[in-house]
């Protein structure tokens, strides 16, 4: 006999003093409920219910025993519990600094209902990465589980796309610095980026790195570009004109560390886990970024959450694109 799964019905029979409404609570069938306490009452060897009354009763033999059944069943829910809770492995995911806080908090979450507590970090360079573990690095776009397209985030623009080399100064007056953001400057994208710029025209000595805070305070003051995602313009309250001719996109991948918890393994879990790390990056569309896809070379999930919004959006009257400030 499981002696906690029939103490557990007799509790709930005794406090809802009904059988029926003791077996909807439990999700059981009212017969095998009622099986339950009599094979209980068997075990025993006494009457725990006074069935002779209209309305279910406690015997004085179920009354004494009602106090202890409930702590022995409590006690059993308790032990389920801990034994969970110190048996259930922690996620640990490195995700770069640029992800979109709300959308961790939703993948927080989403594990949490699959029993998997994570731990949320921030990648450690050149470091081994810990057993178990998942870490977000930045990568060439053209090896890239990720993609995220980049673009010129000013105080001004345009809704036209702009070219890499429609950047350069205007003839005679003064060059506007393109600042890059550390996301884009980590090997080897740093390299990418340069032949990019290189291909393009533009003088190396106008590419410049630079913290988040200097470049958006520079670009808001009109003095620089950013080379920035959409929806780190957005954040910065900048105008974001996309780059074409050649695409600039900032390329992530997954390092996986075994053991990992069989829910990550395969399966719903680990797949809307990935579609959520790839909207917090930025990618648009997370179906075609699982990295258990093969890369087939083309960009996948390049357009940035909101960048559907009008991009000319924000763009004060008789404002000038990038692309015409440079041109």
């Amino acid at each position: 006999m499981d002696l906690v799964l029939h103490l557990r019905g007799f509790v709930a029979v005794a406090d809802e003093l009904s059988v029926s409404e003791a077996a909807w609570l439990l999700g059981v069938d009212q017969p095998l409920l009622s099986r339950r306490l009599r094979a209980l009452e068997r075990e025993l060897g006494v009457e725990l219910i006074d069935r002779s009354r209209r309305q279910i009763a406690l015997t004085a033999d179920g009354a004494a025993l009602l106090p202890r059944a409930r702590h022995l069943v409590e006690q059993a829910d308790h032990l389920v519990r801990t034994v969970r809770h110190t048996t259930a492995p922690t996620v640990r995911l490195a995700v770069p600094p640029e992800c979109d806080p709300a959308v961790l908090a939703e993948l927080t979450t989403t594990l949490a209902d699959a029993a998997l507590p994570l731990e949320l970090t921030e990648p450690t360079g050149g470091e081994p990465h810990p057993d178990g573990s998942w870490t977000v690095e930045t990568c060439d776009p053209a090896s890239a589980q990720w993609t995220v397209p980049l673009g010129a985030g000013s105080a001004t623009g345009g809704h036209h796309a702009v070219r890499l080399s429609g950047l350069r100064p205007r003839r005679g007056e003064a060059a506007r610095p393109l600042l890059v953001l550390p996301p884009d400057l980590t090997p080897p994208r740093d390299e990418w980026l340069a032949s990019a710029v290189d291909a393009a025209g533009l003088s190396p000595a106008l590419v410049r790195p630079s913290p988040v805070h200097v470049a958006v305070s520079e670009a808001l003051a009109g003095r620089a570009t950013v080379l920035c995602t959409a929806r780190e313009a957005r954040e910065h309250e900048l105008v974001w004109t996309p780059v074409t001719d050649p695409p600039l996109l900032r390329g992530y991948r997954l390092a996986e560390r075994e053991p990992l918890p069989q829910a990550l393994a395969t399966g719903s879990v680990r797949s809307r886990a990935l579609e959520l790390i790839g909207t917090a990056l930025g990618a648009g569309d997370p179906g075609t970024t699982d990295p258990d896809t093969t890369n087939s070379g083309t960009d996948r999930g390049t357009t940035d959450r909101g960048t559907g919004d009008d991009p000319a959006a924000g763009r004060k009257p008789g404002a000038t694109s990038p692309a015409e400030d440079h041109t």
